[in-house]
């Protein structure tokens, strides 16, 4: 990914480029800095603005290719499972049931392990704002700092950024300062009490 490399050449400021945009400075960073990956819309609105082809802002290619600036890569729209909502703030009962399913052009999650929950509190704001759709991917572990959704007491669960701590305790932790973080003690991952479902891969807003 080159936003950080082409908004320095152009010599612009991450608040002007969200502005162009009409996203936050939080969404922006974590694009930059490879937490989360634009939507189609974002990353044709990037490309039309720094004048270069989707593949170059995507780094899949070395030369700017100005002349089909707005090719976006013909890929396979592929279908991903729904699966009711998750809180980002006091952890709530998730449905396990499928609701529905989203139309993604990524085909990178198309490989059966990702999903997608919808939402619901804005612990997770600015970076991930109440009724977005998360996309999750399955995975029973995190790295330090990294967006989980994480299950507790069974059914209960909950969207926070993942804190391992020393004594084998995760501390999970929203992005917003006025949201409650909760301590998850190593007896509790220990006896199964709770884990990790997934890790937040992508989003979509307002869905």
């Amino acid at each position: 990914m080159r936003i950080k490399e082409l908004r320095k050449e152009k010599g612009i400021k991450q608040i002007e480029l969200c502005k162009v945009l009409g996203i936050s400075q939080g969404n922006l960073s974590n694009w930059e800095n490879g937490v989360y990956e634009p939507d189609k819309s974002s990353l044709v609105k990037m490309a039309d603005y720094f004048d270069v082809s989707v593949d170059h802002l995507l780094g899949r290619d070395e030369i700017s290719t100005p002349n089909y600036r707005n090719t976006y890569p013909l890929e396979p729209y592929i279908k991903l499972p729904i699966f009711g909502e998750i809180r980002a703030g006091t952890p709530i009962n998730m449905e396990q049931g499928e609701t529905g399913e989203w139309e993604y052009a990524d085909a990178s999650y198309g490989d059966g392990q990702h999903f997608m929950l919808r939402v619901n509190g804005n612990s997770m704001s600015p970076t991930i704002p109440d009724g977005s759709m998360a996309i999750i991917r399955v995975q029973n572990y995190a790295e330090p700092k990294q967006v989980v959704a994480f299950a507790m007491d069974g059914d209960y669960a909950t969207l926070k950024r993942y804190y391992p701590q020393s004594d084998g305790s995760i501390l999970l932790r929203g992005d917003n300062p006025e949201a409650d973080s909760y301590l998850i003690t190593k007896d509790q991952i220990q006896n199964g009490e709770a884990h990790i479902l997934g890790i937040v891969r992508s989003y979509k807003v307002n869905l």
